[in-house]
């Protein structure tokens, strides 16, 4: 008999637990979301979001998750004649429509399945040295913003008041041909020469706008091929490597508040303001792709973007984010990697 009962309550578990199962592969059926996700799937995040990707996928070993940069991701898509073999791609906002757009201009099928509103938000800012930035406030009028910045680009900071022994101006972003931030960088200074984000590609014909781009970018100093951005050389080396760098609030904020040199530092907001907009974007065909979308809207990976820096607050983002259309962006990129061939 007590054999018999033990068999009938292991059928039982068993049931419980298929029961439980379809249960949270149920859409609303309130099971914690991504947890129902199959161990092939995979999610691509952008490199600048790679600690919120770790910590989502470190309470869910049944996902796989792949971080690089933004290009590499990019091409890959644009390209694809086939489903991708990932399922969801973790980025910015602007980069999914140039994917579908050059896929569309080669004739190709779109690759996402629609993408929902921004998970997170963060402001895009510079961060400087105080003492340079005295200099560049009483030289740009009491404002530094990028338009001033690239006025004064490469020119030697003892003709703007400065001591020899600083150099030229050296200004600093991430690398536009492979990063995301970068790309949104520049897209936020075109915008500061312009007066605002609603330019176009053949702006780029202005001979004025051409020069002082040129200017800008020339004076940015080369970083060896590495996973380092220029804010993490400045934290780390001080003021010989950049004067200045635009990143995220995201990064850095926190990076700034935990410097050795946080004292000697600032966190400016330039204007016109931009955002950097989280999405995930979840590929068409896969049967994964909307329970991971589902997973990284959960309270739990919100938590994580607040916890890494990102902003969650929807009712405190900006109604645009600020930066020119996905297919400007892409044609500011292009002529950044003219410029400075």
């Amino acid at each position: 008999m007590k054999r018999l009962l033990a068999l009938v309550a292991a059928v039982g578990m068993v049931a419980g637990a298929l029961w439980l199962r379809e249960r949270l592969e149920e859409p609303g059926s309130g099971g914690r979301a991504g947890s129902e996700a199959p161990a092939t799937t995979t999610v691509v995040c952008v490199t600048e979001l790679a600690p919120v990707c770790t910590a989502v996928a470190d309470a869910h070993p049944e996902l796989t998750v792949r971080i690089e940069d933004a290009a590499v991701t990019e091409t890959a898509l644009t390209a694809s004649e086939t489903r991708p073999t990932i399922d969801a791609w973790l980025t910015f906002a602007p980069f999914v429509t140039i994917v579908e757009e050059q896929r569309q201009r080669s004739g190709r099928s779109p690759v996402f399945d629609d993408v929902a509103e921004p998970l997170a938000w963060s402001p895009l800012v510079i961060a400087i040295w105080k003492d340079r930035e005295e200099l560049l406030r009483a030289r740009c009028g009491g404002e530094i913003t990028w338009r001033c910045i690239g006025e004064v680009a490469g020119s030697a900071w003892v003709d703007l008041g400065g001591p020899a022994t600083w150099g030229p101006v050296k200004p600093g972003h991430p690398t536009p041909a492979t990063t995301a931030v970068g790309l949104l960088v520049i897209g936020q200074a075109a915008g500061s020469f312009f007066g605002s984000a609603d330019y176009a590609s053949n702006d780029f014909t202005d001979p004025a706008f051409r020069a002082w781009f040129e200017r800008l970018e020339r004076s940015v100093p080369a970083l060896p091929a590495s996973p380092r951005t220029p804010l993490d050389e400045m934290l780390s080396k001080g003021p010989a490597t950049f004067d200045l760098t635009g990143s995220t609030e995201a990064a850095a904020a926190p990076s700034v508040a935990r410097s050795r040199d946080r004292d000697r530092l600032s966190v400016l907001y330039p204007s016109p303001g931009a955002a950097a907009e989280v999405v995930i974007a979840p590929v068409a065909g896969s049967d994964a792709g909307g329970r991971v979308q589902k997973l990284f809207s959960s309270d739990e990976a919100t938590a994580a973007l607040a916890d890494t820096g990102w902003q969650v607050d929807s009712a405190a983002r900006p109604a645009d984010d600020g930066l020119p259309r996905p297919g400007v962006l892409q044609a500011l990129r292009s002529l950044r990697a003219e410029v400075v061939r």
